[in-house]
């Protein structure tokens, strides 16, 4: 049920001037979004939540202490199992958890997605199912990790999209809000470009990779056709990656919004962004750019190894508070 409209503006006025970063528990099945038309603009009060690779469960609810959050991404393969015991734990002990439903477990680019139709519907019923009596706090379900980095290594982008359709379809059967599989943000920065003109677009390229020498109307070519499909899958949430390696430009509200739009739905979330460059100060600023631009946004906490996500130090953590 959506919230009255002074209601919403009251709330949207106290979010925009104190810049909290609220956790509900439960997960309310309504979403608080406002509208401004005439600057095609969308805001929404940030939920924040982590995502950390290769720790302990015990330094992963340390870190969700220290950022203040609730909201962890845990993934699942399907092809192996409908249950897993790591979600399960977090639910158990009052964590939210955000599912990224993937079919195969493989190296992200590597992964490919599933052509058995009746194995996806047969496996996907089951999930959801399973975690129907816990919906409530898990705020959605997102099909498979950056869809666009596994096409561009040789996956079959219509097979993801059959999968990503029947996955929304099953998922709202048993009332779960489904995300798609979140483009990479060097896919989204370049895709971007092509969305804007004049003095706008030679600033993008100033400040955002775009490689256009590197193969972009293939690229475009990739983003486009899933555009088209996308906008035709009633999933629920448009999910993007985002990251910044040295500065930030202030491009995510820019970049997120031509997508959303471009594939015709209403809400935006993020469960991936972070930094390459060890910086608190480029932490903050890439927070800041997502914030009230994104229903949920997950920090993403890496391994320090080159050209990848950093760790998150204590302070950047409390940046998400």
């Amino acid at each position: 049920m959506l919230f009255r409209k002074a209601k919403l503006y009251a709330l949207l006025l106290i979010v925009l001037t104190a810049c909290t970063k609220e956790n509900l528990s439960p997960i309310s099945s309504s979403s608080s979004v406002t509208a401004n038309s005439e600057q095609e603009q969308l805001v929404w009060p940030t939920i924040f939540g982590l995502a950390i690779e290769d720790t302990s469960y015990n330094d992963t609810k340390a870190d969700m202490s220290k950022a203040g959050v609730k909201i962890i991404r845990q993934g699942i393969f399907l092809s192996e199992t409908t249950i897993d015991k790591t979600i399960d734990k977090y639910l158990s002990d009052g964590y939210r958890v955000q599912i990224d439903i993937c079919w195969f477990d493989s190296t992200n680019g590597y992964r490919g997605f599933p052509t058995d139709t009746n194995a996806i519907k047969s496996k996907a019923d089951a999930f959801f199912k399973n975690y129907s009596d816990r919906k409530a706090y898990i705020p959605f379900v997102t099909v498979e990790n950056e869809w666009d980095y596994q096409v561009q290594h040789g996956s079959n982008l219509q097979a993801y999209l059959r999968e990503l359709s029947i996955i929304t379809s099953i998922g709202h059967k048993y009332g779960f809000k489904i995300g798609d599989g979140g483009i990479t943000s060097g896919s989204l920065q370049r895709w971007t470009y092509s969305q804007l003109t004049g003095t706008a677009q030679e600033e993008w390229k100033k400040n955002y990779y775009v490689g256009l020498n590197n193969d972009y109307d293939g690229l475009l070519n990739i983003v486009n056709t899933y555009i088209a499909s996308a906008k035709n899958i009633n999933f629920d949430y448009s999910n993007v990656h985002w990251y910044n390696t040295i500065r930030c430009c202030g491009g995510y509200a820019t970049a997120s919004l031509a997508f959303l739009k471009a594939c015709k739905k209403r809400v935006q979330v993020c469960n991936e962004f972070g930094i390459r460059t060890s910086s608190l100060n480029l932490f903050t600023q890439t927070d800041g750019e997502i914030t009230n631009h994104a229903l949920y946004a997950i920090a993403y906490s890496g391994s320090n190894v080159t050209g990848k996500a950093i760790t998150l130090t204590d302070e950047m953590l409390q940046v998400l508070k």
